[in-house]
Order: C-alpha cells, then sequence, then structure tokens
C-alpha cells in the first residue's frame, strides 16, 4: 500500500500515504512526493450535472488519488478519482454505501422528531463524508469520480485531525474523559453501519475527529463491503475491538496489553478494564457495547462537559 499524509496547520489528514503535503495558506500547498512519479493535473472536470474547479492533489493510494475542489459557491470538497478503471469498483461501491448510510441517517432523524419533537439531533450523518455526486469521468478516461463534502464535521477541513496524528504528529496522548467521547463515538458508528451490513475499515488515520464539536468522522469508505442483513458477529467482534485498540493507543497505552498511562480521573483500573474486554473480544454486538460502555461511563463521571485535552508523551 502507497502512504500519504496530508498536513495542514491543525495536522488534519493522514489515510495511508508517504506524500508529504502541507499547506502553505488556505488555498495553496506545498508537495513533495516520494511516490508520486507524475503529477496530474486537471482545471475543471465534467459531471452530468455540470463542471467542478479542480484545485491541487491532496494525495493518493494505490487505487485513487485526491484533489481539493470547488462546488459552484467556492465551497471546498475532495474529489477522489479511481486510478484505472479497473479500480471503479471501490469507488462505486463508496458511493453507494454513502448514499444509503445518508438516506438511513435522514429517516432515523425524521422518526426521531416524530416520536420527541425537540430532541436533539442524533447525528449519524456526520460519521461519514456527504457524497455530493458520483459519476463516470468520459473526459478522464472513463474513470469513477466521487466528490465528497465534509461540511457536516467540519466548516473547514483544518478543523479535522486524524486520530493517529496525535501520537504520531503532535506527540500528545488524550486523557481518560477525552477518550470517553471519542470512543462513544466510534460504537454508536458501528451500531449504525453494522445493522445496515456494512463493514468499516477502522485505523487511527482513517478516523477523524472534531476536537471542539467532539465529532467523529470516518473519511474513506472504498474498503468497506456491504451484505444483506446485519454484519456477522465475528467481524463486529473484531471492529469493535479495532475500535478500542485505535483508542488505547490515543491514550499513550498498549492495546496488547490493555495498560494505560496512570491518571488522577481513574479511581482505579475499571475503565482500563473496561477497553481491554472490548479489545479482548468480548462483545459481538456495536449497540451493546455502547450501552455498556455508557453505563459504566456515567457511573464512573456523571455527565459534564469535558473539553478536549491532550498531555505531551514522554
Amino acid at each position: 500500500m502507497v502512504h500519504y499524509e496530508l498536513l495542514t496547520k491543525s495536522n488534519i489528514f493522514d489515510i495511508n500515504t508517504s506524500n508529504y503535503i502541507r499547506f502553505l495558506d488556505e488555498k495553496s500547498f506545498e508537495i513533495k512526493s516520494k511516490s508520486m512519479k507524475r503529477k496530474e493535473t486537471m482545471d475543471t472536470i465534467k459531471s452530468p450535472k455540470g463542471q467542478y474547479r479542480v484545485g491541487n492533489i491532496l494525495g493518493e493510494t494505490e487505487t485513487f488519488t485526491l484533489y481539493e475542489c470547488f462546488l459552484s459557491d467556492d465551497s471546498v470538497c475532495i474529489l477522489k478519482i479511481a486510478k484505472a478503471t479497473s479500480n471503479n469498483g471501490p469507488l462505486d461501491r463508496e458511493a453507494y454505501i454513502l448514499q444509503l448510510m445518508r438516506e438511513k441517517a435522514a429517516v432515523i432523524e425524521k422518526e426521531a422528531a416524530r416520536v420527541e419533537p425537540g430532541m436533539r439531533e442524533m447525528g449519524y450523518q456526520r460519521f461519514f463524508p456527504d457524497l455530493v455526486e458520483s459519476f463516470i469521468a468520459v473526459d478522464q478516461g472513463n474513470r469513477r469520480v466521487n466528490i465528497l463534502s465534509l461540511i457536516e464535521s467540519g466548516e473547514k477541513l483544518s478543523d479535522l485531525a486524524p486520530l493517529e496524528q496525535l501520537a504520531s504528529r503532535e506527540h500528545v496522548r488524550v486523557d481518560p474523559k477525552t477518550s470517553v467521547w471519542i470512543l462513544g463515538k466510534l460504537l454508536k458508528m458501528l451500531d449504525f453501519a453494522h445493522f445496515q451490513g456494512i463493514t468499516v475499515e477502522l485505523d487511527g488515520e482513517n478516523i477523524l475527529i472534531n476536537r471542539e464539536r467532539h465529532l467523529v468522522t470516518i473519511f474513506d469508505w472504498s474498503g468497506s463491503t456491504i451484505i444483506d442483513g446485519e454484519v456477522p458477529s465475528c467481524d463486529a467482534r473484531m471492529e469493535i475491538s479495532r475500535a478500542a485498540k485505535e483508542v488505547i493507543l490515543a491514550l499513550g497505552g498498549n492495546p496488547e496489553t490493555g495498560e494505560i498511562p496512570k491518571d488522577s480521573q481513574l479511581k482505579d483500573d475499571g475503565y482500563e478494564r473496561l477497553l481491554f474486554s472490548l479489545v479482548d473480544g468480548h462483545e459481538t454486538n456495536a449497540g451493546t457495547a455502547h450501552k455498556k460502555f455508557y453505563s459504566f461511563v456515567r457511573a464512573e463521571w456523571p455527565g459534564k462537559f469535558h473539553p478536549f485535552t491532550a498531555y505531551a508523551l514522554k
């Protein structure tokens, strides 16, 4: 797999690459790449709905390339284009999955508003990018293009940070109370996806967090699969375990042993044992895991807003 990184002023994207991209200002980039032997350029790209202005290249994997692109109102989106027609399949599947999840999220919100008017949004639509359009670009060799917006997750891309980059780039670890909303949102997202038969590629580079708004978004869904019915328990167990591992890493801990750094917020090793039970595969249903997790959390830390907090790694 090719590795690429996209760094902004807030260290935003790191999605499996080795290309090094740094924002010079809000709309320009400096690109240094070990893996990009050629730089494909596009000023515009045509779609059935019109055309998009295309900006700088943001990164690439073995199957797709990412560009910044602009809608007619100048809002910024991400253009994901297959590297070859043989790579159209994963992007086609991603487009279907994103559309399906968007429709399901809208149904849930509508039903929740009917049952309990004035209730706060469920927020499922923030777990994934908004698919603006998906099409075959005839002028680009009949390759699949997905136009993605992250406006639900952050007003600008620099509002988002990959979970993995907290340690690798910023050299910090989150405190236990911050880890709670990250894992809570991941379990809620898994419950939502698994119920629709959708698997999720969970690693720290694909998990984006909005520190101010306490949001979690999975960026890339091209590696996800979808089946009829719910995701099998064996796959659900593995993805719940992976979510807990990523949170333990964000805490500065060791997912192999379950150990996390000592903290004044922790009365005993109860939270550590809870996290490791998830890593160890004790839960096969994300919805059940979510309920058990918050049952512990509410008893340990009565509900009160806790701002994103991180400590320097030693």
